[in-house]
């Protein structure tokens, strides 16, 4: 049997993970970026990475492609994906690929390591 962080790690080698400071760079870039968050709902209170959108990592798989066509993603670029320390959204990346999305990775550290380097932070109302 694997542990969950056995899991993670198993995930990372599929999908990669991006740095903070490395999205932060493609965030000041003016690119368009597809900025997924995991994170439950009583978590996102606490806020978000600007210009991300949310789907809770229990509904995933059920809510993806509809994220996709109401925005406008394209499943072949870049999908980051980050919950509270970037345990989920490995697992959560690693899902995204296995449904056939191309380029998922997951953000190391997650929120945590966003809000802790300094970066600015969003807040929203919860609709999913």
């Amino acid at each position: 049997m694997k542990t969950p962080q056995e899991m993670v790690i198993d995930a990372l080698q599929d999908v990669g993970e991006i740095s903070v400071n490395e999205l932060s760079g493609l965030l000041d870039s003016h690119s368009p970026l597809h900025i997924l968050d995991v994170r439950e709902p009583q978590e996102v209170e606490q806020g978000v990475i600007p210009k991300s959108a949310w789907i809770p990592r229990g509904m995933l798989e059920f809510q993806i492609n509809n994220l996709v066509e109401q925005l406008g993603w394209n499943p072949n670029e870049p999908i980051y994906v980050y919950c509270r320390s970037g345990n989920r959204s490995a697992l959560a990346a690693k899902t995204l690929k296995e449904m056939g999305f191309s380029q998922p990775v997951s953000i190391a550290g997650g929120f945590t390591a966003w809000k802790d380097s300094g970066y600015p932070i969003a807040f929203r109302t919860l609709h999913f």
